[in-house]
């Protein structure tokens, strides 16, 4: 934590060397608990009254978490961090709502896992394989399960979406500005192409970067047929990722190569338990 701490000062500093407004504070938990786990299953989840609650979850996963990126954003580090697993439980005051408090509690994870792993990330910019999401159309046409978000009866229930051939999942009842995945799914309304990327890059081999020119609000539902699923066993048949976002979305997913942010992690240790 002293490193990042110090980093933190030279930064507010810096900036007001240069007559700049010094960098706005870093939240953090009042109070977090971490402890080993043996769990066999991963979840992270905020619940109202500022709770963070993980389990089976890696030090990876929760710098996925925390960043917002991808397996192949960060660069080294022990093998331990893919393999240990940890309970996390910590708490902020001050935060009623479950919804607003999400994006929140990904920044508090920063410091905490700085502090509890004496975590050092040092940040570049490198080439790495991609999937670049673009219209399918040049026209600009979507799929009939990607549609502008009509945010005059967005505090309603949502009008019925047509299927596409492809799609053999009920659809989900979401609420105005929600969002909802898992292996097989992606599902939100009222929210923009940015949100889209981040939900499927969950499921990706490599990052996932927008490039469909889209702006606004959308709702979608997309299924496909995840692959660690034993199609034959469990009798579920579906499109493959990219089948589904090209037949029910309009959309195409192309692999190339771009310049990301990445972290390299200098240092990470296992926490004490508390």
């Amino acid at each position: 934590m002293k490193r990042v701490l110090t980093a933190l000062a030279f930064i507010t500093a810096a900036a007001s060397l240069r007559g700049q407004a010094p960098a706005p504070a870093v939240p953090t938990f009042d109070v977090a608990a971490i402890k080993p786990s043996k769990s066999l299953d991963m979840g992270s989840m905020v619940q109202p009254g500022g709770r963070y609650i993980a389990d089976g979850v890696t030090l990876r996963m929760l710098l996925k978490i925390a960043y917002g990126m991808h397996d192949t954003q960060f660069i080294g580090g022990p093998d331990w961090i893919d393999k240990d697993r940890f309970q996390i439980n910590a708490k902020a005051e001050g935060y009623p709502d479950a919804v607003t408090f999400v994006a929140t509690a990904r920044l508090m994870l920063r410091p905490l896992l700085a502090d509890r792993f004496k975590l050092v990330l040092r940040g570049e910019r490198r080439a790495l394989p991609v999937y670049v999401l673009t219209l399918l159309k040049s026209a600009g046409d979507i799929g009939p399960q990607l549609r502008t978000s009509d945010e005059r009866t967005c505090g309603g229930p949502a009008a019925p979406m047509p299927n596409s051939g492809g799609a053999v999942r009920p659809q989900m009842e979401l609420a105005c500005g929600a969002m909802s995945f898992f292996s097989g799914f992606v599902g939100a309304r009222a929210q923009t192409m940015a949100n889209l990327v981040v939900s499927v890059t969950r499921f990706a081999d490599r990052l996932v970067l927008d490039e469909t020119g889209l702006t606004g609000k959308y709702d979608w539902q997309i299924f496909w047929a995840p692959p660690e699923l034993v199609l034959k066993e469990q009798g579920i048949q579906g499109p493959s990722m990219e089948d589904a976002f090209r037949e029910q979305a309009g959309l195409k997913l192309e692999s190339k190569r771009r310049i990301v942010d990445v972290f390299v992690i200098e240092q990470a240790e296992r926490p004490q338990v508390d």
